[in-house]
């Protein structure tokens, strides 16, 4: 901008110049005076050569592009490194050689470094040698903070970097402290509602009961009728045998131990389970099994998705031997290598408003029944990393409830 302003004033300067030579080189001239108007019209033509000079190099100037101080490939690297560092959610990398470094400022602050992880912490790297995390299930870890030694619970995931700028893994930890305690505090509150109210439920009655005895005891002595005495005491065994199978139930449910996975043929684990379920239903309830036409081999715990499946097919047949016709179904659908087992029945069904409560640890809409079965069958495949849930319907569908196991 300086130059411009000094071009210009130059400028000016020498048009005045030449405005002047031209003035006085005719009068100087014509008074005799030729060595000075000869003069004149040397200094007339160097001020016009000075203003072509002047306006040649302003001209140049402003068609030259000025060089940037930044690369267009180190700004881009800049202003990336600039929105990483805005992410809050911790972001690493893994590069080919295997080392562990650190992408952004959170990353930078909870592992007190600049770039490598020196010391990566012993969970973070067992979960990356586990095959079995993913970009879409993460893996929950727990890391201690090095600035104030305090523990958070982060969820890990993965995404692959095929080499390109020597980078093969990239790494995503978000924090889920608060999610997890929010979770945990609500479910020891649906529990403790749980429990009080079914332990409720068996010692009232027996307390009561009890009571009872002991005043027709007092009264009556050895003149009670054997009959008040035998009611008193089948319902208090019943009562005690009730709230026995709730906590056997519930011991089921917490003692449930990690899934020791080999590989299973389908086809053979779905026609033993249908051996044991023919075996307690007989003719009265009939299952149908529509397998792939080719051998599906899982990787599971063949123990624990029987008695899974058993649970469902239990479940289904309940819920339809009182139809004319009781029919259970368990089709088989393998796409892009997921299995998915759908078991459907022709029974009385359940209303929408209702399915997200059959898998809570005892609930259940059954005269009889303890809300034991559909959860575990849910904890059994949540345990394989699959998923359980009811199927939605459509209206012209001949079935009234079916579950979609996903393995």
């Amino acid at each position: 901008m300086g130059f411009r302003m000094y071009a210009v004033s130059y400028a000016l300067l020498r048009l005045a110049g030449i405005v002047v030579v031209c003035l006085l080189v005719a009068p100087v001239w014509q008074k005799g005076f030729y060595t000075t108007a000869s003069l004149l019209v040397c200094i007339g033509i160097g001020c016009i050569m000075s203003l072509v000079a002047t306006q040649l190099e302003l001209t140049r100037r402003m068609e030259r592009r000025e060089p940037s101080i930044v690369s267009p490939p180190d700004r881009e690297r800049l202003r990336n490194r600039a929105l990483l560092d805005h992410a809050p959610v911790p972001l690493l990398f893994r590069s080919v050689d295997g080392t562990l470094h650190a992408a952004n400022r959170a990353a930078r602050r909870l592992f007190e470094t600049d770039d490598r992880l020196i010391n990566p912490p012993p969970e973070l790297l067992m979960a990356l040698n586990e095959k079995r995390v993913s970009s879409a299930a993460g893996r929950l870890i727990r890391l201690v903070s090095s600035t104030d030694g305090t523990s958070r619970v982060y969820a890990l995931s993965i995404g692959q970097g095929a080499g390109v700028g020597g980078i093969v893994e990239y790494l995503a930890l978000t924090d889920v402290e608060a999610g997890l305690n929010a979770a945990e505090a609500q479910a020891l509150r649906d529990l403790l509602q749980i429990l009080s109210h079914e332990i409720m439920n068996s010692l009232t009655p027996i307390v009561s009961l009890s009571v009872s005895a002991e005043e027709l005891f007092a009264e009556g002595g050895k003149d009670l009728p054997s009959s008040l005495i035998t009611e008193a005491l089948a319902t208090i065994r019943r009562r005690a045998e009730g709230l026995d199978k709730f906590v056997r139930g519930y011991r089921d449910l917490a003692r449930l131990p990690a899934p020791d996975l080999a590989p299973v043929d389908l086809g053979e684990l779905l026609r033993e389970t249908q051996r044991i379920f023919e075996a307690r239903w007989g003719a009265g309830v009939k299952l149908e099994l529509c397998l792939p036409l080719t051998r599906v081999v899982v990787t599971v715990d063949k123990a624990q998705i029987e008695q899974a499946l058993l649970n469902l097919l239990n479940n289904a047949a309940e819920a339809c031997e009182s139809q004319p016709s009781a029919r259970v179904q368990v089709v088989v659908e393998v796409t892009d290598g997921v299995v998915t087992l759908i078991v459907r029945d022709n029974g009385i069904g359940l209303a929408p408003s209702l399915h997200d409560q059959i898998f809570q640890p005892f609930v259940s809409f059954k005269t009889n029944g303890n809300g034991i079965g559909l959860s575990l069958a849910r904890q059994i495949v949540l345990g394989h990393g699959g998923t359980l849930g009811v199927e939605t319907l459509k209206a012209e569908s001949p079935w009234c409830m079916a579950f979609r196991m996903r393995l």
